[in-house]
């Protein structure tokens, strides 16, 4: 009886393995990951050197604005110029100002033993600094170094914070520096001369406060419920203490004339309300707090649901995000506590 050829056996498939299917996914996963990665470096890092060189550009350019002839005219007046040489004690400086006049200045630098060195100005020459003039006896004008001139300095530290936000933060944090500019803007556009004019400042600082927020939270985070919820929660804490401020301004009589600037906006026929103006300073002051606050609470209950989703209620997803919230208001609570007290401390 003849036997049927038996077929010679298949190759097992490669998935029937374990171990080499651990290998093939251990390999697809690195090749996924080291293939991801590279890009978003590239990206981050594109968008920081083209941040730099624009940073670099502007503060070419700047450095002809710090450097203008700035023409002495009036009686008084601030100028810039560079540090030429000192007096033997430094009492004087010789300092050539921009408009190309050399002048001999007082430098405030306090002589005789009973100096403090710490309250002495060390300038040296090369320096730039800000001059003062005023004109003295016998109408002679008088020229005193008031302080180093600290733009170019201050300016490439903002260029240097821009650059590493890009690097770390790349587009939200380019966008949350440009919201800020906005948020600046409406403060100095809308907000103060408003105030100038007389409104109530109340009701400015609320519909300010609005704006900069709107402006804020959905250009830096984006048109989503998330922070729409962050940004009503912000606007109700607003305007609760904004009434709550209001209302112990008049329990506690502040009036806010302790200062000769308040004493001189009254005195001058101003009408700005002095106390609706320390309130708005506070308020829009605080707004950076608040947002920190709303943003990172709203963020942390979206992702509480997303992680739940059904299988969490609505109550439970609530007692969890408050008690996140309140790790918020106690971080919030301290670091304005600190925050008091290094602005009360000498």
């Amino acid at each position: 009886m003849e036997r049927e050829p038996v077929p010679p056996p298949a190759d097992e498939p490669h998935d029937h393995d374990p171990a080499h299917h651990h290998h093939a996914h251990e390999h697809e996963g690195h090749a996924h990951v080291h293939g991801g990665r590279p890009h978003a470096g590239i990206g981050r890092w594109s968008a920081a050197i083209a941040v730099a060189v624009i940073g670099l550009v502007a503060y070419g350019l700047l450095q002809n604005v710090f450097t203008r002839p700035t023409p002495v005219t009036g009686p008084n007046g601030i100028v810039y110029g560079t540090v030429l040489a000192l007096s033997p004690h430094g009492a004087t400086v010789t300092v050539r100002l921009d408009n190309g006049e050399v002048v001999k200045a007082q430098s405030g630098n306090q002589q005789g033993p009973d100096a403090i060195p710490a309250l002495i100005n060390h300038y040296g020459v090369g320096d730039r600094v800000q001059v003062q003039y005023y004109l003295g006896p016998g109408n002679a004008r008088v020229y005193a170094v008031a302080d180093w001139q600290r733009g170019p300095a201050l300016v490439l530290l903002l260029i240097l914070f821009v650059v590493v936000a890009a690097a770390v933060g790349r587009g939200k944090a380019l966008r949350a520096v440009l919201a800020t500019a906005g948020g600046l803007a409406i403060v100095l556009g809308v907000v103060v001369p408003a105030i100038l004019r007389g409104a109530n400042p109340v009701v400015v600082a609320l519909l300010g406060s609005g704006g900069i927020l709107a402006i804020a939270m959905y250009f830096v985070h984006g048109l989503n419920w998330k922070t729409t919820a962050a940004l009503a929660g912000t606007i109700v804490t607003v305007a609760i203490a904004l009434a709550v401020g209001s209302g112990f301004i008049q329990l506690a009589h502040i009036t806010s004339y302790g200062t000769e600037e308040s004493v001189y906006l009254v005195t001058g026929g101003s009408k700005v309300n002095i106390q609706g103006l320390v309130l708005t300073g506070v308020v829009i002051g605080a707004l950076g707090a608040l947002v920190d606050v709303t943003v990172g609470q709203a963020s942390s209950v979206a992702e509480l649901y997303r992680l739940g989703g059904d299988r969490i209620g609505l109550w439970d997803l609530y007692e969890r995000g408050m008690n996140v919230g309140l790790d918020h208001i106690g971080s919030l609570i301290n670091t304005w506590c600190w925050r008091t007290w290094a602005a009360r401390s000498p």
